[in-house]
């Protein structure tokens, strides 16, 4: 039994870290993106702010998935 507990805790360890680099990788992102927003003036900044709140939607789904995650592994640990 603890084989198999080992095996699903370090896939879940796996699952976390790349989880946690795909908030990282959209927070770099939307923080691209806010930036480029504060140096452009006028014109159609419709297109960044749509992609900066389609980057947030995709951090806070990643969020809900390390959390998840995380209570996976608690419940492992019991």
């Amino acid at each position: 039994m603890n084989f198999l507990k080992d095996k699903v805790r370090k896939y879940q360890e796996k699952k976390l870290l790349e989880a946690q680099d795909k908030i990282k990788f959209h927070t770099k992102i939307k923080n691209h993106l806010e930036k480029d927003l504060k140096k452009y003036n006028g014109g159609n900044i419709s297109n960044l702010k749509t992609e900066i709140k389609k980057q947030d939607e995709f951090i806070k789904i990643w969020e809900k998935n390390v959390n998840s995650i995380k209570n996976q592994i608690k419940k492992l640990d019991k």
